[in-house]
């Protein structure tokens, strides 16, 4: 009995290895799914390499062109196409005596005086 039980269990065996194989041969592939959602960003990456220098930019706007007028008497002016932006006076007196004119300016009551000097600045319209 004990030799056909033997036989049994190996019969068996055989079945369920024979059952066990898949077919080959067959690679089976499914439909592509759908793409899933990005991840998270990663971390900052290190510094790039400095890049070439650029060309050279346009020129700018010329600024404001100032002159300033300083004459060895108490009254000076602007040229015409300038306006007058700032003017004081330097000297002995006891009261400031700065007399601003149309497109000038005076130290004092007398335009002739030389103990008075004026200065003034003048800018282009």
């Amino acid at each position: 009995m004990h030799a056909l039980s033997m036989i049994v269990t190996f019969v068996a065996v055989l079945a369920l290895v024979g059952c066990s194989e898949a077919p080959k041969g067959e690679n089976v592939v499914g439909e592509k799914g759908e793409p899933g959602q990005p991840g998270p960003a990663g971390g900052k990456g290190d510094k790039g390499e400095k890049g070439e220098k650029g060309d050279k930019g346009d020129s700018g706007t010329p600024g404001t062109t100032l002159r300033v007028v300083s004459p060895q008497s108490s009254t000076a002016s602007c040229q015409t196409d300038e306006i007058m932006i700032s003017a004081y006076c330097t000297g002995t007196f006891s009261a400031y005596p700065l007399v601003p004119l149309t497109n000038g300016a005076r130290c004092g009551a007398n335009p002739n005086s030389t103990t008075l000097r004026v200065t003034i600045v003048c800018a282009k319209r």
